[in-house]
C-alpha cells in the first residue's frame, strides 16, 4: 500500500492509527492505489449543481487534521478542477501532517486571513492577506501554519477528485 501510494510505510501506519491526517493529495493517492474513487470516503453525494451561501456552508475534516475543507465545487463528469475554502490550524493544534506530494496539475492558492508558510521544491514562502501562489503540482510541495492564529485560504486545484 505504502508503495503504490507513494507514502512511506510509518506514515500509512500513523493515517490508520490516527497519530497522523492526510492531505486531500494524500488520500487521493491512497485511493488510486485501493482502486476506488475519493469520494468513496465520504458518505454522502454531491450534488450536479452547487450554490454554498455564505451562512450554509458545509466543511469536512480529517480526524486530527490541520486543515477544515469547505467544498465550494461540485463534481461534473470529466470536470478539472475543486475549489475550497480552507481553514488551516496552528500545527501545534493538529496531527504532524504528511510528507511533501507531488501529483499531476495545478494548484492556486489566494490567503484571506493568517499567514501561510508554503514548501515549493527547494523553496519556502510566506504568503499573507492579499497574496497567491500559483504552481504545477509536480513539483513536491507541502502547506502548513507556523503562526498561533488560523489560515483562511482560497484554494483550486486540479485534477478534480470528487
Amino acid at each position: 500500500m505504502a508503495e503504490r501510494s507513494n507514502c512511506t510505510p510509518g506514515f500509512i501506519s500513523q493515517v490508520e492509527r490516527n497519530k497522523a491526517a492526510p492531505s486531500i493529495t494524500t488520500l487521493y493517492s491512497i485511493a488510486e492505489a485501493l482502486g476506488v474513487k475519493v469520494t468513496d470516503f465520504f458518505p454522502h453525494l454531491i450534488n450536479p449543481t452547487k450554490v454554498t451561501y455564505h451562512d450554509h456552508r458545509e466543511s469536512f475534516q480529517f480526524e486530527g487534521s490541520a486543515i477544515d475543507y469547505a467544498l465550494l465545487t461540485t463534481k461534473f463528469p470529466h470536470g478539472s478542477l475543486n475549489a475550497y475554502l480552507m481553514t488551516i490550524k496552528p500545527e501545534s493544534q493538529a496531527l504532524p501532517t504528511d510528507e511533501f506530494r507531488a501529483h499531476i496539475g495545478e494548484e492556486f492558492c489566494y490567503i484571506l486571513d493568517g499567514i501561510l508558510h508554503m514548501w515549493i521544491g527547494d523553496n519556502e514562502y510566506d504568503l499573507y492577506p492579499g497574496d497567491n501562489i500559483y504552481f504545477k503540482s509536480t513539483t513536491k510541495h507541502r502547506i502548513g501554519n507556523k503562526g498561533s492564529q488560523p489560515v483562511l485560504a482560497f484554494y483550486i486545484y486540479t485534477p478534480s477528485i470528487f
